[in-house]
């Protein structure tokens, strides 16, 4: 448990297998979709798994609503409704897990599906002091803009540079399509207001204006050895903007067809600082 102003916020914890608690290791925080719990997350990915094989923490909070939904920004539900903090409460447990575990304060990195990427975008959009790189999965950052167009454009000023390794998938043309534009979520966007006519990013614009936002030069390439990502390394202080993409699939279901988990591991051991 986590004490968030006068809110007692939740966590399920996954220690790897054989911590000795002798070296500083790092810190995965996986946020579940719209309906979900931290539990149920740590149940429905690879990323325990992948914490034993290659020795780093993963943390799964829980949302604070009857909904279970993250306050992302637009189409946040309850979250929304009730200006829940969750940037705060994102802080307090890295900082809470470091006090009770071995954590490297350089390698603190997020990641989530759905409503859980999008929770990913905003702890990169505002907590980038604690979290150095974040992969969100199959939503875009919508921090700001407007119903019509929502994006991170307009509200997202990191106060230092992050990394984001994007992952999405071309047979979403309903809930985030990929292709940009109305979602089919009748979600509470903003309170009392239906998501109904709400027009999500393209994919491509998500990824443009992500580069824009981490101070990228020059143009995007294929990333070696990742044929399904395009990638600019070009980025200030160093990070990295990566977009992978499964060809079909659906949302939130291609963690092991397109290698979610592996990829995004990887390409977070070159992005702490």
């Amino acid at each position: 448990m986590v004490q968030v102003g006068s809110l007692n916020r939740s966590y399920y914890l996954h220690i790897p297998a054989g911590y000795t608690g002798t070296e500083p290791l790092p810190l995965v925080v996986d946020f579940h979709p719209l309906g979900g719990t931290g539990q149920g997350q740590a149940n429905s990915n690879g990323w325990k798994a992948k914490a034993d094989a290659e020795g780093f923490i993963v943390a799964y909070p829980d949302s604070y609503n009857s909904n279970n939904s993250w306050n992302v920004g637009w189409c946040s539900q309850d979250a929304q409704q009730n200006e829940i903090d969750d940037v705060g409460f994102a802080k307090a447990l890295v900082e809470t897990v470091a006090s009770i575990a071995c954590v490297d304060p350089n390698r603190v990195f997020a990641t989530g599906c759905s409503n859980g990427g999008g929770m990913t975008y905003k702890v990169a959009c505002e907590a980038a002091d604690v979290f150095a790189a974040g992969a969100p999965v199959d939503f875009r950052c919508v921090n700001g803009g407007t119903k019509g167009s929502p994006s991170c454009v307009d509200n997202c000023s990191p106060s230092q540079p992050v990394s984001i390794n994007h992952f999405d998938n071309t047979g979403d043309t309903s809930l985030v399509p990929y292709q940009g534009g109305t979602t089919s979520f009748p979600a509470n966007c903003p309170p009392g207001e239906s998501c109904v006519g709400m027009a999500f990013p393209s994919v491509e614009a998500n990824f443009s204006t992500w580069q824009e936002i981490a101070g990228c030069t020059g143009a995007a390439s294929e990333l070696e050895g990742h044929p399904e990502c395009d990638g600019n390394a070009s980025c200030e202080a160093g990070t990295q903007v990566n977009l992978c993409v499964q060809t079909g699939g659906s949302h939130c279901g291609n963690y092991s067809s397109l290698g979610i988990v592996d990829t995004a591991w990887e390409l977070f051991q070159s992005q702490g600082r």
